[in-house]
């Protein structure tokens, strides 16, 4: 699925091409990031393939920075 991510025909500007999106490939209940080290996070359809949603939601907030 990143490969179809990537090469999605459709889009005018594939965000990876601008260095603004990065294509992660790992296991989304243990996340390789530092505490606040990203301000987006996107599991989309994923999500139903996840064993344990509420770690996968607590490493992304984990991750996410926190601008409250």
């Amino acid at each position: 699925m990143l490969n179809v991510g990537r090469n999605e025909p459709n889009k005018e500007v594939r965000l990876g091409d601008l260095g603004s999106l990065a294509w992660i490939e790992g296991d989304a209940e243990r996340l390789t990031f530092e505490d606040n080290s990203m301000d987006g996070y996107t599991i989309a359809f994923g999500i139903r393939n996840v064993t344990h949603i509420e770690k996968v939601l607590a490493e992304a907030y984990r991750c996410l920075i926190n601008i409250l």
